[in-house]
């Protein structure tokens, strides 16, 4: 067939299973207790304010016994060729991973805690992209979303866990080739005004920070010569 009709056929449809054995994790711990417990001299408290009988929060790193991790990653890009023009130049980009992780925490002192996700991991991730590519002029609205996950296990001050909530980012980039050597480009970055949402507690859900970047514009040129 033309050439047009073969690229209207382009795709690519992925899946991908993995598993991982995690022999060991560290984890980082925290506990308060006073600074004359440590084994840490008093002189570095000197001009502080603070004394030897003091309570202080140490951080304190621990081997857990590991644990495995297994899941799915499934892609999807297709070139939209076949739609008429102008909207023959869109393409997408789909991807979603399903992740699940479960390790064996301990507290300071070894002793066995929660048997739970590992931090820093979200169970559902996708990211999808919409573009727009001719010779002159390219752009994308990306979007990336991810659940809910943990930060510490356990948390301070007696709690359980500590972990930061779902996000939903969705960013903007378009570039203009003027000629060869010049092209402008635009980005916007964080569009939905997604915040920084941690908290404390599986079950009180309590607000442990709560910070705001906002929305980002550029607008700027490359030069080349």
């Amino acid at each position: 067939g033309s050439n047009a009709s073969q690229a209207a056929l382009w795709a690519l449809l992925a899946a991908a299973l993995f598993w991982k054995d995690i022999d060991t994790f560290v984890q980082t711990t925290r506990e308060t207790r006073p600074y004359s417990t440590s084994g840490l001299p008093a002189s570095l408290l000197e001009g502080t304010g603070a004394g030897p009988n003091d309570d202080f929060q140490f951080n304190i790193p621990v081997n857990t016994p590991g644990g495995a991790l297994k899941g799915v990653e499934l892609t999807w890009q297709q070139g939209l060729s076949f739609l008429p023009a102008p909207f023959d130049q869109l393409g997408v980009i789909l991807n979603y991973t399903y992740v699940d992780s479960q390790i064996q925490y301990r507290t300071a002192a070894g002793l066995n805690s929660l048997e739970t996700d590992l931090t820093g991991l979200s169970k559902n991730a996708y990211n999808a992209t919409l573009y727009y590519e001719d010779e002159r002029f390219s752009a994308r609205v990306a979007t990336a979303y991810r659940d809910d996950y943990l930060t510490t296990v356990p948390g301070r001050n007696n709690n359980d866990i500590e972990g930061t909530h779902a996000t939903l980012n969705v960013d903007f980039m378009a570039t203009w080739k003027y000629s060869d050597n010049l092209e402008f480009f635009f980005e916007g970055v964080n569009l939905t005004d997604e915040w920084d949402d941690q908290y404390v507690d599986s079950v009180g859900d309590r607000l442990s920070t709560y910070t705001r970047t906002g929305r980002e514009y550029y607008l700027g040129l490359r030069f080349r010569n």
